[in-house]
């Protein structure tokens, strides 16, 4: 083939992951929010308002703490409100994450045919990632677009330092510097770039390549710098118990930095099973391990994904010894393969840098998830590459080949089988409890989907499964006295709220159990369940049933809602 005609052909194959990208998750885009679109996009009015694009895109906010929700992640905030300037909705919001993820197919593509020289095998690889089912969490849950767009800069950060590496040039390390930082204010996974880069240009360029590159590797680390200072005090979630990482102004982070109430930063109060890895360094590294080999074996067995796991909790060195040493024995595999220029070593290396922000070094709430599978993917389709290189014709026999092919097909079919999960919280739930049946989240996500659509039986008994797989976790006992409160249940609250502490939800649970029976003591302690919870909606039209007016300022939309909830209460027998 003429020389003029490779860079056609390389777009051709490149277009050809793409179109397997798109192509996989196109058919199953629905028009839901699914799981953390609830919280974080439905409840989330600065990203769904057009005319906050403006805030978004301005770069004081770099400096500045935007006081909304997930100000940690700006490239994900403007993105998003571009799709409600753009009137997409949830479905054309997902159709935004499925062409991100062909986007970076095709991306992934071109890494790979720089690093391995192998077209078919840079084209196996970014099959690998496009039809890989760990996708599918990031592709159909909107705000997990984080993960798409980190990806996405990180692969093109990386481009541009291997670029640099070979021949250094302001444009190539300006735009790996830029890339790096956009990775990071989308997700904070990619902010082992400069592991992964040094890897790679000393994989590529050698020793003279890597002091080549000396300059641009000491700009991401002011990067990263500047990015840990930019992250500290900005939202995200914090475990109970813990502080958050930047609580009061000091000589760091002047007061002006901090406008109105600062950036709100929620409170995880469901108790993890997975605890005690918080508290016990043996405990969470025999647990991690177990973790970290999992995900070993799904990157080429994807098979048994969920939405949500309940890791085993490995408390001895018995019963972390085995996983560990596993895991021990794969990195130094890759550091001898490595040493020895070989590219498996350079793969492998990737896949363990990509995996070191998850593996609860910095604690995590959720210590294992499909998404976190995401950037380590990107080794795992250089390992494809490389395999599928090394078993082409004439070098290779045409079984291995085949066989290779048939496990593509079986990623692909896989990814479609998953699909139709995605259809709604209430398929996604179902999935993932019959696959996690020890995990109290996955039982308690069912039974809040299955209330939401009116069965109230099989709601409570998942409330009641979660509760029992999970005893000491008063958040599920208290989200099964509000089950049993919307079903007509109100007689077993009082046993449930005896031993919990008294919060905002709990005073507002015996104002409603206080009705129908004493309405001077429902308004009094909605009162102050209102109080203690100023934000609550649900709360604030609650009281004003109980006092039994309707306040002229009211919007049609609280007229409306008062009415639902008038019935709801009716019916479950909580009024007269």
């Amino acid at each position: 083939m003429k020389a003029a005609e490779k860079p056609r052909l390389y777009l051709l194959l490149a277009a050809l992951a793409f179109a397997a990208g798109l192509a996989a998750h196109l058919p199953f885009l629905s028009d839901s929010l699914l799981w953390d679109d609830g919280e974080f996009l439905a409840k989330n009015s600065f990203v769904t308002d057009c005319a906050n694009l403006g805030a978004a895109l301005n770069p004081a906010q770099l400096v500045k703490v935007l006081p909304v929700r997930m100000s940690a992640r700006p490239a994900v905030n403007a993105t998003l409100i571009a799709d409600a300037c753009a009137r997409s909705g949830p479905r054309g919001m997902k159709l935004t994450n499925a062409l991100l993820h062909a986007g970076n197919a095709a991306l992934l593509f071109a890494l790979l045919l720089l690093i391995s020289g192998s077209a078919p095998g840079a084209l196996f690889g970014a099959l690998a990632f496009a039809l890989h089912p760990a996708a599918a969490e990031a592709v159909h849950i909107i705000v997990f677009r984080s993960h798409l767009l980190g990806f996405f800069f990180f692969c093109a950060g990386l481009l541009a330092a291997l670029f640099y590496a070979r021949r250094p040039s302001l444009p190539a390390g300006a735009a790996a510097a830029a890339c790096y930082l956009f990775a990071m204010l989308s997700v904070e996974t990619p902010v082992v770039l400069p592991l992964a880069a040094s890897a790679a240009i000393l994989f590529d360029s050698g020793r003279q390549g890597l002091k080549r590159a000396a300059p641009l590797l000491l700009g991401l680390l002011f990067v990263a710098g500047f990015y840990l200072w930019f992250r500290a005090p900005r939202s995200g979630y914090y475990l109970p118990g813990s502080a958050p990482g930047v609580s009061s102004p000091s000589a760091l982070y002047p007061a002006a930095l901090f406008p109105g109430a600062g950036a709100p930063r929620g409170v995880w109060k469901s108790l993890a099973p997975w605890r005690e890895v918080y508290a016990s360094p043996a405990v969470n590294l025999y647990t991690m391990a177990g973790v970290a080999r999992g995900y070993l074996r799904e990157l080429p067995l994807p098979y048994g994904l969920a939405s949500d796991y309940s890791p085993r909790v490995r408390r001895t060195f018995r019963e972390g010894a085995g996983p560990l040493a596993l895991c021990l024995a794969a990195l130094a595999g890759a550091a001898w393969l490595f040493a020895r220029g070989r590219l498996p070593g350079l793969a492998l290396l990737l896949i363990f840098t990509a995996l070191l922000p998850v593996l609860n070094i910095w604690p995590l709430y959720n210590i294992k998830a499909d998404r976190y599978l995401y950037l380590p993917l990107a080794g795992f389709a250089l390992l494809a590459a490389w395999a599928f290189k090394g078993v082409l014709p004439p070098k290779g026999a045409s079984l291995p080949a085949a066989a290779a092919c048939l496990w593509l097909a079986w990623l692909g079919a896989e990814t479609l089988r998953r699909g139709p999960e995605f259809r709604d919280d209430l398929s996604l739930f179902s999935a993932a409890a019959a696959r996690s049946p020890s995990s109290p989240r996955a039982r308690a996500n069912l039974a809040s989907a299955l209330l939401r659509q009116g069965a109230c039986s099989g709601s409570v008994d998942n409330y009641r499964n979660a509760s029992a797989l999970a005893p000491a976790d008063g958040n599920l006992r208290l989200r099964l006295a509000y089950a049993l409160a919307w079903c007509g249940g109100a007689a077993e609250i009082p046993a449930l709220l005896k031993d919990y502490p008294p919060d905002a939800d709990s005073l507002y649970l015996s104002g409603l159990l206080a009705l129908k029976r004493d309405r001077a003591r429902a308004v009094r302690l909605l009162g102050d369940a209102l109080k203690a919870a100023p934000g609550r909606r649900d709360f604030y039209l609650t009281l004003l049933l109980a006092q039994n007016k309707e306040p002229a300022g009211l919007t049609p939309r609280d007229k409306t809602d008062l009415a639902r909830l008038r019935d709801i209460f009716r019916g479950a027998g909580l009024l007269l």
